[in-house]
């Protein structure tokens, strides 16, 4: 392992003074394009057209063409690696969607993003051929069915074909250029069907339906989750959710309303499918407790499944059918008694529904102290009873901040009671602790 260390970083070495002084790995656009200028007439003529070989030499011509711009490049590239390979070059500071900023460094045929020190993501910003890969898959592909005995060749490049796609489209992906990563990943899809590929790639549909619906092509972003999901890959019930996306914004309200309750029957616990169930029903006509019959109707088919008694505990909740919600919730618990989710979502659901009667009651005007007294200690009843879930959940993961935050308002809101001050003290110590770090 050593002595391959060496022999890498003594090439990188080797590479760096050329580097530095182009600023950038070295990329000869014209000779690339010779190249393949040459593969062209090799296939044109009909001595060569025939011979598997010349087909899988114009393969990796093209993919080698595809890559130039980001040879030497890796993910969680460090940043001293990044500049002994590629150079110094003044960085800047770029945020992406109005949320993750980045250093930048801009080289003259490829856009590096880093964070924290090392190589998220890079964008070739030169194209050395059109639609190189692309040609590179019918290479490929025309070679195997020249010779059938170079199928562990072709398909070792049809891989390098589906990974340099699917590396295209998560670049294109994060910087926002959705509808061009959906073609990358629908690329990478397409590819991986091949008889010489190891397997096909249900993630890299899923992300081409993903993209396709974030970039607004509708239409294409249906097919792509419609296969995904003839394919299994249904992401924890996320990929119902983008299709529901993109039948709503096409106005195919009937079919948005289907996969919505499709994907909730098969996972309820899904919050984004319960919050877009309970907005649809708002701007449309219906009663979103008729999602409790979809629900129902699951956990008969499979009644020891805790996670259907989440999603179950969730829509009451939503609904603002407290009680159930807790009695749902404790029957997750009940399955599951060491599942953090269940735990911390049983007391946040009872603290939720603290929250309504502590509102409720200072709309209420009360004729006696003692009835104020009486309908307070109700309040702080139900508080009280949140804390022993949400110290579970806590005992199960301590790095939780959230549940660390509600441990600490609601013995704050009891701190008069026995142990209690003691406790508040505790948790908000760990709150301020914990906040502070994540800062």
């Amino acid at each position: 392992m050593k002595k391959l260390l060496l022999t890498v970083l003594g090439a990188l070495l080797m590479a760096a003074p050329a580097a530095a002084q182009t600023g950038g790995a070295r990329v000869d656009v014209d000779k690339l394009r010779q190249t393949i200028a040459k593969s062209d007439s090799d296939i044109a003529n009909p001595r060569n057209a025939t011979k598997a070989s010349v087909w899988l030499k114009r393969g990796e011509t093209l993919i080698g063409a595809d890559a130039a711009p980001v040879n030497n490049l890796y993910p969680s590239m460090p940043e001293n690696m990044l500049k002994l390979a590629m150079g110094d070059v003044p960085a800047t500071q770029e945020t992406l969607n109005g949320t993750n900023t980045y250093t930048v460094y801009n080289y003259p045929h490829v856009k590096v993003f880093m964070a924290n020190g090392l190589v998220d993501f890079y964008l070739p910003t030169t194209t050395v051929y059109e639609g190189a890969l692309d040609l590179a898959y019918e290479a490929l592909d025309k070679a195997y069915q020249l010779d059938a005995k170079s199928a562990a060749k072709v398909g070792e490049n049809i891989n390098t074909v589906r990974v340099k796609s699917f590396e295209n489209g998560t670049s294109l992906y994060m910087v926002g250029d959705y509808k061009d990563a959906a073609v990358e990943f629908r690329r990478a899809f397409m590819v991986s069907n091949h008889p010489t590929s190891p397997a096909i790639d249900t993630v890299a549909i899923y992300y081409a339906g993903m993209s396709g619906t974030y970039g607004g092509d509708y239409e294409n972003a249906l097919l792509d989750l419609d296969k995904a999901l003839e394919l299994g890959y249904e992401n924890e019930g996320q990929t119902y959710y983008l299709k529901f996306l993109s039948f709503y914004y096409l106005d195919r309200r009937p079919e948005a309303l289907r996969t919505l309750e499709a994907g909730i029957a098969r996972y309820p616990g899904n919050e984004g499918l319960i919050d877009m169930m309970m907005r649809y029903y708002a701007e449309n006509e219906g009663d979103p407790s008729s999602l409790i019959p979809l629900v129902d109707e699951a956990i008969a088919k499979n009644p020891n499944n805790p996670l259907l008694h989440q999603g179950l505990a969730r829509i009451y909740d939503k609904l603002g059918r407290s009680d159930e919600a807790i009695a749902a919730i404790h029957k997750a618990v009940e399955l599951a008694p060491d599942d953090f989710l269940s735990n911390f979502l049983e007391g946040f659901i009872i603290v939720n529904k603290g929250d309504k009667m502590d509102a409720e009651l200072y709309r209420q005007t009360f004729t006696s102290t003692a009835a104020s007294r009486a309908a307070l200690a109700a309040v702080f009843d139900v508080f009280r009873s949140a804390i022993a879930p949400l110290e579970k959940a806590y005992s199960i993961n301590p790095e939780e901040i959230s549940v660390v935050e509600l441990l600490k308002n609601i013995t704050f809101r009891l701190r008069e009671e026995e142990g209690m001050q003691a406790k508040a003290d505790k948790y908000t110590e760990l709150f301020n602790s914990m906040n502070n770090q994540a800062q």
